[in-house]
């Protein structure tokens, strides 16, 4: 017997395995499926064979899955194990174990998770076939492709398991609820296929149209009201609010009015209807229907500054910032601005000084107007900038 366990120990692999890719959660044996390219440790334990064999009970065996699905222990035996859940894998190998040696405890467990490929067709950016782990889940291997197309379903995506069953999903129940049952894991074998939705919302405005599926809803901005804005055609969902719209692409800009959102629907003359429909009110959640039009207006991040500065324009918001910071944006005032007379105008359109105002709000437009000037100093301007042109028209004789 110590013959044959020195044999195991010396055949056994003692590098260290570490797994590719990160997980969502632990490994559960109870669901685990076990198959090709699964690497399994097994570790002796016993007071017999510490006192015999020194450290051996430290020392760890892997088994890598042979293709035709066998887990083998060399001097002890082979045991068919593709297709078992991970405990029932495990239990096996130790029950064959202690059969063939009464007296030591064998332990076996999931050291390195396989690898293997799944073809993704149908209504996906970039169809193709792509690298998994057996712990990946159907949004690792969406997020893989660069998102569900604006024209897909994210409601009926079809598995094809190699058995030639067909299991449909209904992604949203996991982005919108976190249902784990609606983001299965991926097993070997299987193929998946995102079929085109069949009728369709349109969303626009101040809303992100991003995260792990940016581009399934037109993520590409053909629409933009102001920098930042978005628009893009959505799968519709029976009975699906705005608020779950809206939360199923990836929320709202920091910038958005959320109680004045609403939708717009075609009636059946032709003539348009807007209904209201605020986020935050949980009393107001009109349900969407299919052609619906659902805009989020915004505060656009932006501050524009106009009047007797060298660049009059818009320019981007930065937090915390005053007046002037705008104006040197802008080049900074002309010799003719009037500092005492700059003003402020609020997005909700009132009027302010500029030494009211401590800092600028995204929206506001800063506005510098021209000095005044006295009767006197009109023809002095005049004169000087035509005497100024001679100067520069002499200067090239």
């Amino acid at each position: 017997m110590i013959f044959l366990l020195l044999l195991l120990l010396a055949s056994g692999e003692t590098a260290e395995f570490i797994p590719t890719q990160a997980m969502i959660e632990e490994i559960d044996p109870a669901e685990y499926v076990v198959g090709p390219g699964d690497v399994l440790w097994f570790s002796i334990q016993g007071a017999a064979s510490a006192m015999l064999l020194g450290n051996f009970e430290e020392s760890i065996l892997y088994m890598t899955i042979t293709p035709d699905g066998y887990a083998v222990v060399p001097s002890t035996g082979a045991w068919l194990v593709a297709g078992l859940r991970l405990y029932e894998a495990t239990n096996l190998i130790e029950a064959g174990f202690a059969s063939k040696y009464p007296g030591l405890r064998g332990m076996a467990g999931l050291a390195v998770i396989r690898a293997f490929r799944v073809p993704v067709t149908g209504q996906v950016v970039t169809q193709g076939i792509y690298n998994v782990t057996g712990a990946s889940r159907l949004t690792d291997l969406l997020n893989m492709t660069g998102g569900i197309a604006s024209s897909g379903s994210w409601t009926s995506i079809q598995i094809l398991h190699s058995d030639g069953d067909t299991t449909e999903v209904d992604i949203t129940d996991f982005l919108l609820n976190g249902s784990m049952q609606s983001n299965p894991v991926l097993s070997q074998g299987d193929r998946v296929h995102v079929p085109r939705a069949e009728e369709f919302v349109i969303i626009e405005g101040a809303v992100r149209m991003s995260g792990s599926f940016a581009t399934a809803y037109g993520g590409s901005q053909d629409y933009a009201a102001w920098a930042g804005s978005a628009r893009g055609t959505v799968e519709y969902i029976y009975e699906e609010t705005v608020s779950d719209l809206i939360q199923r692409v990836g929320g709202t800009r920091s910038w958005a009015s959320r109680d004045s959102c609403y939708i717009v629907r075609v009636l059946r003359d032709g003539s348009e209807e807007k209904i209201r429909a605020p986020l935050d009110d949980p009393s107001i959640q009109p349900q969407l229907l299919p052609g619906d039009r659902v805009v989020c207006p915004g505060i656009p991040p932006v501050v524009t500054v106009s009047g007797s500065v060298y660049a009059p324009g818009v320019y981007s918001y930065t937090a915390g910032m005053e007046t002037f910071f705008y104006i040197s944006q802008a080049g900074g005032l002309l010799r003719e601005a009037s500092e005492s007379g700059i003003k402020v105008i609020l997005p909700d359109g009132e009027e302010i000084r500029c030494s009211d105002a401590r800092v600028i709000a995204p929206g506001s437009a800063i506005v510098v107007p021209r000095k005044v000037l006295v009767g006197w100093q009109d023809p002095l301007l005049i004169f000087t900038s035509i005497a100024s042109i001679i100067i520069a028209w002499k200067s090239l004789d």
